[in-house]
C-alpha cells in the first residue's frame, strides 16, 4: 500500500501533503519527550480541526485525536501521519493537544469536550496513564485506539471504559536495538553511561532495561541518570559524567532530543570521535546529524506510522471490521551506513522498509 507523507504545517487548520512516498505497508511507543519543531502554531494546545473531504456524505468518519505537544518534533509527527491519513481516507479529523507533556488536568479537559461532540473513533497518545479515562466514560460506543503511551486498561475497564485498540513500539525491543547499537560502535568492556528521560517515565524505565539486558556482561554501565527529557539538562549531564568518567566510550539515551544535547556535550568537551550517543526517536535532527558524521547511531520509531494507522483503524471500525487488541509497530537501527536513505523518507520508513498491516484491508 503506498502511504502519502505530509510535513506537517503547524497551522490550526492544516493538512498539508508534500510528498508521495511508496510504501508496502504502514508500521511504533516513546514517552519522553523528544525534539522541538521548526514552527511551533500558537494554537498548540488549542482543539484543531483538519479541512473536511468536500465530497464526503452523512456517512465520513468522525476522529478526535487526543495528543501530546504539537511543537516536539516525535508527537508532531504522529499528528502528521493521522492528517496524512485522514486526507487519503476523507475522515474527518479534529486535533487536540496537551500543553507540555505533563499537562495532565489539560489534556483531559481537551478530551472532555470533543467527547461532548461525540465523535465516531478516539485517538488517543495520553500524558499518563490514567489522565483520559475518565472522559472517555461518556464516549459511548465510540471506538478508542490509544497509540504510543499504553493507558492503564484494567482501570479503564473497571470505569467501563473499552479501550479498541492499541498501536505503538515495545520500549524493551527499543532499548534492545540500542544495546545493539551500541555494541557495534564501542569495543566490549568499555565504559558507557544511560541518561534517561523522567526517572518513573514507564517507558524511559522499559528502554533502558532492554538496553541493560543487551550490554550486560559485555559493557559496564559506569553511571545512570535522569535528564526529565530535556535537551539541556541531558547536555549538562553528560559533559558532568565525562569528567568524572574520563574513560568512558559511549551514551544511551531513550530520547532524541537529549541524544542531541549528549552530542553537543561530546563536542564542547574536545571528546569528538572518542565518545558515541545512540538515541531512541529517529527525528529529521538526528538522521541529519548521522548522515553528517557527528551523531553515531539512533533507533528510529517512525511515530508517522503510529498516527496513519490509528486514522486507518478508526475507518476499518466504521466498517464494521474486528480490530487486533495490539499492534506493535517497527523500530530500526540507524547508522551512517543507512541514515541518507532514512532522511530521504522521514517520517516514513524507507521504501525497502515492510510492516505488515493489519488495517490495510
Amino acid at each position: 500500500m503506498s502511504i502519502p507523507t505530509s510535513r506537517r504545517r503547524l497551522t490550526p487548520l492544516g493538512t498539508t501533503l508534500v510528498a508521495l512516498l511508496a510504501l508496502a505497508a504502514c508500521g511504533t511507543t516513546a514517552t519522553d519527550d523528544t525534539d522541538t519543531a521548526g514552527e511551533a502554531t500558537e494554537a498548540a494546545g488549542d482543539v484543531t480541526a483538519a479541512p473536511a473531504d468536500d465530497a464526503a456524505g452523512d456517512d465520513q468518519v468522525r476522529v478526535a485525536f487526543i495528543t501530546k505537544p504539537l511543537d516536539n518534533v516525535y508527537f508532531g509527527s504522529m499528528v502528521t501521519g493521522g492528517e496524512a491519513a485522514a486526507e487519503a481516507l476523507g475522515v474527518d479529523l479534529m486535533v487536540a493537544a496537551a500543553q507540555n507533556v505533563s499537562d495532565d488536568t489539560g489534556q483531559a479537559s481537551k478530551l472532555s469536550s470533543l467527547v461532548s461532540q461525540g465523535f465516531d473513533c478516539y485517538i488517543l497518545n495520553p500524558t499518563s496513564p490514567t489522565n483520559l479515562i475518565t472522559p472517555l466514560t461518556s464516549a459511548g460506543d465510540a471506538t478508542i485506539i490509544n497509540i504510543d503511551l499504553e493507558m492503564d486498561f484494567e482501570g479503564a475497564a473497571a470505569q467501563g471504559v473499552d479501550v479498541t485498540t492499541f498501536i505503538g513500539t515495545v520500549n524493551e525491543d527499543a532499548g534492545a536495538a540500542g544495546g545493539e547499537a551500541m555494541l557495534g560502535l564501542v569495543p566490549e568492556g568499555s565504559q558507557v553511561a544511560i541518561i534517561g528521560t523522567l526517572a518513573q517515565d514507564a517507558g524511559n524505565i522499559a528502554r533502558q532495561a532492554g538496553f541493560n539486558s543487551v550490554v550486560e556482561g559485555k559493557l559496564e554501565v559506569v553511571q545512570t541518570v535522569s535528564a526529565d527529557a530535556d535537551r539541556v539538562k541531558a547536555k549538562n549531564a553528560a559533559a558532568a559524567i565525562m569528567r568524572a568518567n574520563p574513560d568512558v566510550k559511549g551514551f544511551f539515551t531513550p530520547a532524541g532530543t537529549q541524544a542531541m544535547g549528549i552530542q553537543e556535550a561530546i563536542e564542547q568537551e574536545g571528546r569528538t570521535g572518542e565518545v558515541v550517543v545512540v538515541g531512541i526517536d529517529g527525528t529529521e535532527e538526528e538522521l541529519q546529524s548521522i548522515a553528517d558524521g557527528k551523531l553515531a547511531s539512533t533507533v528510529e520509531q517512525f511515530p508517522y506510522l503510529m498516527g496513519y494507522q490509528a486514522v486507518q483503524a478508526c475507518v476499518a471500525a466504521h466498517e464494521g471490521s474486528t480490530l487486533p487488541e495490539r499492534v506493535d509497530t517497527p523500530v530500526m537501527i540507524v547508522t551512517k551506513d543507512n541514515a541518507a536513505a532514512a532522511l530521504a523518507s522521514s517520517p516514513a520508513p524507507p521504501e525497502d522498509f515492510e510492516v505488515p498491516n493489519p488495517f490495510e484491508d
